[in-house]
């Protein structure tokens, strides 16, 4: 009888997909487990452990007593204030391919998109950039430029070295910097970088290339917060194309920068941060903690509590 719902199982997992129970499931079964019926069991019928420790769940789904969920949507990160002079952060699984937004799990389709030179990662698909016309540089994404209205990929110059503070890679060697903006250190000598030929070559000293020759950087301390510049032109960072990072606190997630608004929020006790609110969570009735609650609550009795509780603390 087992065997036919081991049987009946796989079946049912091929149509419905493989959460468990297999047609109106919340979970997943740890890795090397079986769902039968609404239960996971191993190749010699052993059920599961309830203990996260123990088992090991897909790259994408986060354990909670023993049992794999699936990470998009769920409650992530806290940071509470435990006391006047006491807060504590809390960092959640998101998965592999998850980036904590707003209090909530989502899913980043451009996770390991493994694109071409011409191309730029977009809500999961691999998209041509390279000849698209083009006004400035932001049409384009972080990996081209614009150049004659026609998106090219950015050169950047092959030779990298770690330098310390005040230093600057030049030819694969850390030099120190002493040399005004706009001019670079050559020999021992400052040699003017304005003005250079940067077709094929990359500027130094603080220059950008425009239109096939170096000029000063004019994007120093001139946008507003929210924004960046690019040769002198500043645009808001959200929406913007983006290639795995963008400044803090906006996130890289399927190719556009993302403002998470709760990046550095704190609340108290009881309550986590949805977009860029403090919510309280704490009597929130539930039926599963790591859905309807929060990071360090439990359910009890269909209630969220939570977990954390007041420091007590004595300043000397």
């Amino acid at each position: 009888m087992f065997t036919f719902l081991i049987l009946l199982t796989y079946i049912v997992n091929d149509i419905f997909g493989k959460l468990c129970p297999p047609i109106f499931g919340q979970f997943k079964c740890p890795l090397n487990f079986t769902c039968v019926i609404n239960e996971c069991y191993s190749d010699n019928n052993a059920t599961a452990p309830l203990d996260c420790e123990q088992v090991k769940c897909d790259a994408n789904f986060r354990c909670y007593k023993g049992r794999c969920y699936p990470t998009t949507g769920l409650p992530c990160d806290r940071n509470v204030q435990l006391s006047e002079h006491q807060s504590k952060s809390i960092t959640s699984n998101c998965g592999l391919k998850g980036r904590c937004i707003n209090g909530r799990c989502a899913e980043d389709k451009c996770f390991g998109a493994n694109c071409t030179k011409d191309e730029l990662c977009g809500d999961g698909k691999c998209l041509t950039v390279s000849s698209n016309f083009c006004i400035t540089h932001f049409d384009c994404g972080p990996t081209f430029k614009c150049y004659q209205n026609k998106c090219i990929p950015f050169k950047r110059n092959s030779i990298s070295c770690n330098c310390d503070p005040g230093e600057v890679c030049q030819k694969g060697r850390c030099a120190h910097v002493s040399c005004q903006p706009g001019s670079f250190c050559l020999q021992g000598t400052c040699q003017s970088a304005i003005g250079q030929d940067c077709t094929s070559t990359t500027c130094q000293g603080g220059t950008i290339c425009v239109e096939g020759r170096c000029i000063l950087d004019p994007c120093t301390n001139r946008c507003p917060s929210d924004h960046v510049c690019r040769e002198g032109q500043c645009r808001h960072l959200q929406g913007l194309l983006c290639y795995r990072e963008c400044p803090k606190p906006y996130v890289c997630i399927s190719g556009r920068c993302t403002k998470n608004e709760c990046f550095g929020k704190i609340c108290q006790l009881g309550e986590m941060c949805q977009s860029g609110l403090c919510i309280k969570v704490e009597g929130r009735l539930c039926s599963l903690a790591i859905r309807d609650c929060a990071e360090e609550f439990e359910c009890i009795g269909n209630t969220c509590r939570d977990l954390l509780v007041k420091a007590n603390v004595t300043l000397p």
